[in-house]
């Protein structure tokens, strides 16, 4: 970057993390139902809910209604939906089984943190569902599973997006290291 910018190291990352999320939520709200008014809101939930699912879910409430949340683990899964509920100011539907989320109609989009080897098959599923995907990283632990991704997106014309910020990052230390 050259001196005479303004912006910063640390601004320009976290733009580029907004932008990527804001991405998602915009063309979501495009897809599901036609072009929105200026208020309507895409619906949202998330699946799995520990440390990278609260982080992107609570960094889209601002943008997306959240209706429903999803976690196998009920303590992290009442922890979420209490804290969706002060940060939106209404109660997502809470759901142990994520099946039960990609059969509702008035979802838009999932964003999936789950661990890793249930990325593609929640991703392929919500596709078929009719939902847009947002994806945390790794989005596949295969190259046979992203080219069945690429197939199903394709194939139902959903939008999908991985997220790709610094994979090794813990919390906020590769920040720090590039404002360094």
């Amino acid at each position: 970057m050259s001196g005479n910018s303004s912006l910063n190291r640390r601004q320009f990352v976290k733009g580029v993390a907004a932008a990527g999320a804001a991405g998602v939520i915009l063309q979501s709200g495009q897809r599901a139902h036609g072009y929105r008014s200026a208020n309507d809101r895409p619906v949202f939930a998330t699946i799995g809910l520990r440390n990278q699912g609260w982080a992107i879910t609570s960094k889209s409430t601002p943008y997306a209604d959240f209706a429903a949340l999803a976690d196998v683990d009920a303590n992290v899964l009442a922890a979420n939906v209490e804290k969706t509920t002060k940060r939106q100011g209404k109660k997502p539907d809470a759901y142990k089984d994520y099946r039960k989320v990609l059969e509702r109609k008035d979802i838009d989009a999932v964003m999936i943190a789950t661990p890793d080897h249930w990325h593609t098959k929640i991703a392929v599923e919500a596709m078929y569902a009719g939902k847009d995907v947002y994806c945390e990283k790794p989005l596949t632990l295969t190259i046979d599973e992203g080219k069945l991704i690429e197939e199903v997106m394709k194939k139902t014309g959903r939008v999908f997006q991985v997220g790709t910020m610094q994979r090794t990052e813990c919390g906020h230390r590769f920040l720090q290291a590039i404002a360094l």
